[in-house]
């Protein structure tokens, strides 16, 4: 049984990702994806760490999103580590996709990422899908009867509310259960976007609110709590907005189980008493730590390796 979250590289992505690695909490079933979109300094730094911390590590060989793919010269490159055995080398089925794009892959633990059916088809008749050590797909039906080798189903979980909507009209839901669909369908694991989603922007989306996003455990079943500030008429005073929100994550956490109460969560709380504003970047920042934190725990427990 394996998890492996899927993020986009950005800034706060990747130091999640440093900061849990360097905590040196996740065990081998847990194998974060990264598919770059900046050519910035976290990225080699994140790789290092996981490297340097002796856990594995998935890098997309050719991002799909932003114009990290296009940037000929990086300046923080993570080439340096592509011959680690921690680090899985992805790539991304798509147009350009030819048996000389798959070759740089020899030799190395890969995983494919198919995001359409019409790909797989294409891939299957090429030849490529007994190559990956790990193979990405959709959750459909259609492709658990067309492949016939374990895969990986990529979920995407976010919720987002419509436009005249805020988080406050769903402040606990579901989140996953993917992990008890693995054994039914005879796959090697699950992935998921996280608390992020799949969608991505350059430059994010304005809010009315400032929400804190925190994933917990009851039973069996992964949930998401949502900590919404009371302040939602319009896009100023963010600062307020989140000693509100933080407000009622620091009433709310004291009361849950011992594994939710995690060292990211336990920060994000102790922003009220310190009457301390991060910055919203920190705090999505500790909410993606928290996240791995959980599921970390969860996987040592239920499924260890």
């Amino acid at each position: 049984m394996i998890y492996l979250p899927y993020f986009r590289g950005r800034q706060f992505d990747l130091q999640a990702l440093r900061a849990v690695a360097q905590q040196h909490i996740l065990p081998s079933n847990l194998i974060p994806i990264i598919e770059p979109v900046r050519d910035i300094k976290a990225l080699p730094q994140t790789v290092a760490a996981f490297v340097e911390h002796d856990q594995p590590l998935v890098l997309v060989t050719n991002p799909t999103v932003s114009d990290y793919a296009l940037t000929q010269q990086k300046l923080h490159d993570w080439q340096p580590w592509r011959d680690n055995p921690n680090l899985i080398l992805g790539h991304v089925l798509g147009p350009t996709t030819t048996p000389e794009a798959l070759k740089p892959l020899a030799g190395h633990r890969t995983l494919l990422i198919a995001r359409q059916y019409d790909e797989l088809v294409a891939a299957q008749a090429a030849g490529w899908l007994t190559l990956p050590t790990y193979l990405l797909v959709p959750p459909e039906a259609r492709i658990r009867q067309l492949i016939h080798r374990p895969t990986v189903s990529l979920f995407d979980h976010a919720w987002f509310p419509a436009k005249e909507q805020t988080y406050a009209n769903l402040v606990d839901g579901f989140f996953s259960d993917d992990w008890q669909r693995v054994t039914e369908t005879n796959n090697q694991g699950f992935s998921d976007y996280t608390i992020g989603g799949g969608r991505y922007s350059e430059h994010g989306y304005p809010a009315r609110a400032v929400t804190l996003h925190l994933t917990y455990f009851a039973g069996n079943q992964l949930r998401i709590h949502r900590f919404v500030s009371d302040d939602r008429n319009d896009f100023k005073h963010p600062k307020e907005k989140f000693f509100q929100a933080v407000a009622k994550l620091a009433a709310w956490l004291p009361a849950q189980p011992m594994a939710t109460q995690t060292p990211a969560a336990r920060q994000l709380a102790a922003y009220y008493d310190q009457h301390h504003f991060p910055g919203l970047g920190v705090v999505k920042r500790l909410s993606l730590e928290h996240h791995l934190q959980v599921m970390a725990a969860f996987l040592r427990q239920n499924y260890p390796v």
